[in-house]
Order: structure tokens, then sequence, then C-alpha cells
């Protein structure tokens, strides 16, 4: 016999299920879109606005603004820089220091580009209450260590491998 505390439990397991699912089919949709569009991944165009909102950023600095680790962001940047949308160049002011930005054709792609998923996330977390924020995150890092997912390393979304080699 299925109790009512089972029932609301099991609803909000379906509940929860459901959001994951929209959540990650958004994303899969938004990533096939960019594709499409322009040949990148959501990541390589997320990477572009980052420099088309602030150039002459360096790897450490872009990743600050994409919220990932450098070593991410420095695979996604070799990629746009291989296909001439990024130009790595040393600073002016610190010829140590090698600042990133975008060429004409990474402007030009930037400005017709379909909006990218993760703009509209962050905008969304950072508008939520500091307790609302902190009870999300709480609860996603309890959902990824339950499952598993802490083993794998956090990358930016669906750049863990080559637009050509994905299935389709």
């Amino acid at each position: 016999m299925v109790t009512s505390r089972a029932r609301r439990r099991d609803t909000s397991a379906a509940a929860a299920l459901v959001a994951l699912r929209r959540i990650v089919r958004y994303l899969r949709l938004a990533d096939r879109e960019v594709e499409h569009a322009c040949g990148l991944s959501v990541a390589q165009l997320f990477v572009l606005h980052q420099l088309g909102d602030t150039p002459a950023l360096s790897i450490a600095e872009l990743a600050e603004r994409t919220l990932t680790d450098p070593s991410s962001v420095s695979t996604v940047v070799a990629r746009l820089v291989d296909n001439k949308l990024v130009v790595r160049s040393p600073s002016r002011a610190d010829r140590r220091r090698v600042e990133l930005t975008l060429t004409a054709r990474g402007k030009k792609l930037v400005l017709t580009a379909p909006r990218v998923p993760q703009l509209a996330m962050i905008e969304s977390i950072r508008e939520m209450t500091p307790k609302r924020r902190s009870d999300l995150v709480r609860s996603l890092e309890s959902l990824a260590g339950a499952i598993g997912a802490n083993a794998v390393e956090p990358r930016m979304l669906f750049e863990d491998e080559p637009i050509s080699t994905r299935r389709r």
C-alpha cells in the first residue's frame, strides 16, 4: 500500500525530473540552434559574447567572466583562435600578458548569432535572493553528489568534445 507521504515524494521527484528534463532539453536545443546558425558550440559563442563585451581579456579574466576554470576556457579559446574568430596578442602594458580580442569575423558573428542560454541562466541566478541562490546551489551540489556527478570534471556547457565528433 502506497502512503500519501510516499505519493507526495513521488510527485516531488517527478516534478524535479520534469524541470531537469526541460533545462537539459532547452540547453541541447540551444546548442543545436547555435551550431546550425554559426557552426560553433554554445560554449564557443558564449566566450565570443564575453570578448565582445570586454575585449583584451586574459584567459584568467575570461574564466572569471564565464564562471568557469581557466583550463576549460583555454580549450575553447584555442578552437576560436584556430577558426580565426579570436586573436591572441601581447599586452601593450605588459608584454608578459597575453590578451584576447575578436577578429572582424568574430565581431560579425557575435552580432548575428543567436543568444546563448548561459547569459539568461547567469542573469536569472544573479536575480535570485541570496537565500534562494544558496538553496539552489546546495540542492544542485547535493544532487550531483548523490548521483556520482562530482566525479566528472565540470567543463563549459556542451564543450566536452568537438562539434564534428558529436552525434546528431
